[in-house]
């Protein structure tokens, strides 16, 4: 009788130790990402000369979708693959902050403040599907 009580407890912790592998497998899988994406090409140029330097950050507010990019020598950034919507756009300095460099070194006039903060940039972006092209001529 010991033996099928014993054998009863192995069986019965072997099944929930599959269903419970299943089922976690199952949660692992996730959705498939069906979100619809353009090309997006952005120019930028200060008082009409580009800018050179930068970093291009486009954020849909509290989607949680962003795309980022640096500007190139004419001016331009390339992003592919960027959800579909209505971004407000950021153009900043190339160098990050850090705790040991917390402003960058170098001044660059060509990005004012004003577009520079995410949030107070009034740079904004309608990316919808296929090619999208946008200028930026930042004013001081």
């Amino acid at each position: 009788m010991m033996v099928k009580i014993d054998l009863f407890r192995r069986c019965s912790m072997l099944a929930f130790a599959i269903l419970f592998f299943s089922l976690t497998m199952i949660g692992c899988g996730g959705a498939e990402d069906t979100k619809k994406r353009g090309y997006v090409t952005i120019t930028v140029t200060h008082n009409g000369s580009p800018v050179t330097e930068g970093e291009v950050r486009m954020m849909i507010t509290g989607k949680g979708e962003a795309a980022v990019g640096l500007l190139n020598e004419s001016g331009q950034v390339e992003l592919a693959e960027v959800v579909l919507g209505n971004y407000n756009v950021a153009v900043a300095p190339p160098e990050l902050a850090t705790p040991d460099n917390p402003a960058p070194e170098k001044e660059y006039p060509n990005l004012p403040q004003k577009y520079r903060d995410i949030s107070k940039s009034p740079l904004k972006a309608d990316v919808k599907a296929g090619s999208n092209e946008f200028t930026f001529d930042l004013k001081d």
